[in-house]
């Protein structure tokens, strides 16, 4: 009876597919580490290192975790009264109900005609920018993620510095890139003194960098009309883009839990991952993704471990991500939504250990004793450099974020 041939392991390979392999594993590992630092920029909310369970809830599910109290619906409130006018709603408990019919107008400014003004006039049909329209809300929701307050949208117009025009700056379309009854920026200044025109289109500026921070209210862009935060209500303003509306109305009590579940509901609304990007990401990570994980996994498969350790580890990472993507999508399912969205998390720490564990033994496995060493040296210089990094720029930045999000004393 013939001798059973000895199964192929890594072992075995000459040492130039050794060192391809073994740089492949590492700028796998390198790849994915660069992916949960993103993390961190797109999904977790400001002082976070990682994003926080109401974080992964609210970019799947769109809605607050834990769940709000009576479905964030209020308190038992009374509905507003029916008639031409709003009446007010009778107090409760000794506490005054107010709605804001009965309310003089307000200064605020047009918002949607701001960004059609300064944004879509590149970004629109014969723009320069006409892959990237800005033309309605459903084109503006796109440059959204992961949240107005964090998204591109509002950092390409933050710095306020228009000296210079690029991807990452584009303050100049409130100046020396706008027009004005088809006039360009140095004809405007010929007619008005600079410094005039630069505080009402200042203005234009913050109260639509004001706009996206409240979470790019569909109302008031539907509306043409965003309030102007207290600081902005007296500046200089642009003419045609002025206009007046009633303060928000308050239906709940004066302690403010009403009106705090339906910021949190608009804010977690606000934060959720649209079907056209979900459905990118999902093309993104179910094909490539898919290709990385088959190569680490049969990587594994040939090492000299045990059957049993094999067969788990080899498929789990592509099998972990698998169900990670399907979690996504059941996500927005209602009520039970945001449960799935929790199970994000746990699938992507398989994903995270497993790809981990397939590395570093695959990585060991290869080599004998002197490569292991040189293994062992190369894994303590990265562990110390990352170290190092985080220490003197990620841990200042996250602290720095958190002190930023904190509200200010005296406000």
């Amino acid at each position: 009876m013939a001798d059973t041939p000895e199964r192929f392991t890594l072992r075995q390979l000459p040492l130039p597919a050794k060192l391809v392999i073994s740089v492949f594993l590492i700028s796998v590992g390198a790849g994915y580490l660069a992916a949960m630092v993103q993390l961190h920029y797109k999904q977790a909310s400001p002082g976070n290192l990682a994003p926080s369970l109401s974080d992964v809830v609210a970019r799947f599910s769109g809605v607050p975790w834990p769940p709000l109290p009576n479905g964030g619906d209020g308190h038992d409130v009374k509905p507003e009264a029916k008639g031409n006018a709003p009446q007010p709603i009778p107090p409760k408990n000794g506490k005054a109900l107010v709605t804001a019919g009965a309310l003089a107008k307000v200064p605020a400014v047009r918002i949607k005609s701001l960004v059609d003004l300064r944004c879509a006039r590149c970004h629109g049909q014969d723009g320069e920018k006409e892959d990237v329209p800005l033309s309605t809300l459903a084109e503006i929701s796109r440059i959204l993620e992961p949240e107005p307050a964090k998204s591109q949208f509002l950092k390409v117009i933050s710095s306020g510095d228009d000296s210079s025009h690029s991807k990452d700056n584009m303050s100049d379309a409130f100046t020396r890139k706008s027009e004005e009854d088809d006039k360009n920026w140095k004809e405007q200044i010929k007619e008005r003194p600079e410094a005039e025109l630069r505080k009402e289109r200042e203005t234009e500026r913050l109260a639509l960098i004001a706009w996206l921070q409240a979470g790019a209210p569909e109302a008031a862009y539907a509306a043409d009309a965003f309030l102007l935060p207290k600081e902005l209500s007296g500046q200089p303003l642009t003419p045609r883009l002025k206009t007046e509306t009633a303060p928000a109305k308050v239906e709940q009590p004066a302690n403010g839990h009403g009106d705090h579940a339906a910021e949190a509901k608009r804010k977690a609304k606000s934060r959720q991952i649209s079907v056209e990007s979900l459905t990118q990401s999902t093309h993104a990570h179910l094909l490539s993704f898919a290709m990385l994980w088959a190569l680490t996994g049969l990587t594994f498969a040939f090492t000299s471990y045990p059957l049993w350790a094999r067969v788990t580890l080899a498929p789990i990472v592509l099998l972990a991500q698998l169900v990670d993507v399907a979690c996504w999508w059941l996500a927005r399912l209602p009520d039970v939504g945001p449960y799935f969205a929790l199970a994000v998390i746990g699938t992507g720490a398989v994903v995270g250990v497993g790809l981990v564990l397939q590395i570093v033994l695959s990585l060991f496995n290869m080599y004998s004793g002197k490569g292991k060493a040189v293994l062992v040296l190369l894994f303590a210089l990265a562990g110390g450099a990352a170290y190092l990094t985080f220490e003197k720029y990620i841990q200042p930045e996250v602290t720095a974020e958190a002190e930023a999000a904190q509200p200010q004393k005296g406000n």
